[in-house]
């Protein structure tokens, strides 16, 4: 069977095929503002099912006594459901869960979605293409469901045109994770059930309608699809780039966090295909404080993850590697422990991913926790990069420590004392790279897409004119989350095509409650 729906109600249809009423009444109860669209839509499932209800007559012969029982008893559900946004959220007791009628009623309406053991979404691509505008078209969702026209299979089909902007919208649906991450590769569609998903590009018509038709007549339908479809779309091979930044390692809480960073990193390698390569980019603060025990640590924590799959890490100091503090510019005793991390060389080139790193040492000026690079390391770089043989085959992407556009800070964040002392604007230039300008003219006229950097331990991705800065976070969660007991244990997810040779998208991914695992908190298209 099949389903049209609307975007704005992707969050409400997402929980009701996975049979999830509690987290549906929950989410609507927020605000009259996730309210009322859940109520809109409720109301039109309902009285007006046929409206983007698909199936074959027979099947909708044995729904029928169901959704004609929904519609008698919606006029009083209604009043219930509408009081959810007036309900104190604060209280003990739930409007809802005190209701029976409430919960049997829209359990029953989410049993009638969620009967379908199999799941699919039919996600197009952002370009104005055919096969995109038909994925859209109602006529192909009929066709569809010819092929399932009862509860063989759901399929969902997004009425309006999806921008970018709009895909994380999706994630109410379960396994969404796994087309998010393919999301340079759709159109195509998302299948799942409770134990299995795949995402399979799409390439034309016949190839959509032959996926529906495995997935009806082939009982080991997944098995199947990943035989002969997902193997020839591995075929085309990425390689990732795992942005971490701000260890901070000689910290009680940075290394008592060392294992967990090293099981999430190990466990987001294992979804990956086999094959591809993984490479740590480590963006400064790689320790607290430059000392020996801390240097072994991080050492440590490098050989951690090379043993779980991972390449040699790709890494640059920032302020707190190169002075005790984070703040005062001394070396002193501790030159040698900064002469072993900050390798010898300032570009380091993948010739097999035709890519450049191009280290940049933003620690040689500026006061307190400030940063600068200075022209003379500019104009060091720009001769190294003019004797490179065949340059112009290259992709480069910049690495640094500061950052150098100013990130706001974001809702789960909680400041230090010295911050709220100091204020925004203060705080602000303590930290700032002091030559940003010049910095990034010279990125914009050597052609550069790409920076990453670290620092703020906030994660990032915004642009300057066509430039792409990303922020890593801290990856150990040293950082001060206004929950009690929460943080935000952070790195970013860089996809390579390897064929294309660039960069084709970024993920930032997070954990706030440490041990329940990761979320994909954005994905950026390059």
């Amino acid at each position: 069977m099949g389903f049209s729906f609307s975007l704005k109600n992707a969050n409400a249809v997402g929980h009701l095929i996975e049979g999830n009423v509690i987290t549906f009444l929950d989410e609507s109860s927020k605000s009259s503002e996730m309210l009322q669209p859940n109520l809109e839509f409720i109301d039109s499932l309902v009285t007006r099912t046929n409206d983007d209800f698909y199936t074959s007559r027979i099947f909708w012969d044995q729904l029928r006594p169901d959704i004609e029982r929904l519609r008698e008893e919606w006029n009083t559900v209604r009043q219930s459901f509408q009081r959810l946004s007036n309900r104190n959220i604060e209280s003990e007791s739930s409007l809802y869960r005190d209701n029976r009628r409430l919960l049997y009623f829209f359990k029953s309406l989410s049993s009638i979605l969620s009967r379908c053991k199999i799941k699919t979404l039919l996600l197009p691509g952002f370009e104005d293409t055919s096969l995109n505008r038909m994925m859209y078209d109602r006529h192909f969702l009929h066709d569809l469901v010819r092929i399932h026209p009862g509860d063989s299979a759901l399929i969902l089909q997004i009425k309006e045109r999806l921008q970018k902007r709009d895909t994380s919208i999706l994630n109410a649906f379960s396994k969404f994770e796994t087309a998010y991450g393919n999301i340079d590769l759709w159109p195509g569609v998302l299948l799942w059930n409770d134990n299995d998903s795949l995402f399979l590009k799409a390439e034309s018509e016949n190839q959509l309608v032959e996926i529906y038709e495995i997935l009806r007549y082939e009982k080991g339908s997944f098995s199947y699809l990943r035989n002969h479809f997902l193997k020839k779309q591995e075929s085309k091979r990425h390689a990732y780039f795992f942005h971490l930044s701000d260890l901070h390692f000689g910290n009680p809480e940075s290394n008592k966090r060392k294992l967990r960073l090293t099981k999430i990193l190990e466990t987001h390698l294992s979804t990956l295909n086999d094959k591809s390569t993984a490479i740590p980019i480590i963006t400064g603060d790689l320790m607290d404080s430059p000392s020996d025990s801390n240097k072994n640590t991080y050492l440590e924590f490098c050989e951690l993850i090379k043993s779980k799959g991972f390449e040699n890490p790709i890494q640059i100091l920032g302020n707190h590697d190169v002075d005790t503090g984070g703040i005062f510019k001394r070396l002193s005793n501790q030159k040698s422990i900064i002469s072993s991390l900050s390798g010898s060389n300032n570009i380091e080139i993948f010739k097999d991913l035709d890519l450049a790193f191009v280290r940049f040492n933003s620690n040689t000026g500026g006061n307190l926790a400030q940063g600068a690079i200075g022209s003379d390391q500019l104009m060091t770089i720009g001769n190294e990069i003019d004797s490179i043989a065949n340059k112009d085959k290259l992709n480069f992407i910049a690495l640094l420590h500061h950052h150098p556009k100013e990130i706001e800070n974001p809702g789960w964040y909680a400041k230090d004392w010295y911050e709220a002392l100091l204020g925004k604007n203060k705080f602000e230039k303590t930290m700032k790279l002091v030559d940003a300008d010049l910095f990034l003219e010279w990125i914009e006229n050597r052609g550069i897409k790409l920076i990453l950097h670290g620092h703020k331990h906030i994660p990032k991705i915004h642009g300057h004119k066509n430039i792409t800065i990303v922020a890593a976070g801290s990856s150990t969660g040293k950082v001060k989350h206004r929950d009690e007991g929460k943080t935000f244990l952070t790195y970013n997810l860089i996809k390579y095509d390897i064929e294309n040779k660039r960069p084709v998208s970024c993920s930032i991914i997070a954990e706030e409650n440490l041990g329940s695992g990761t979320k994909n908190m954005l994905l950026h298209l390059l």
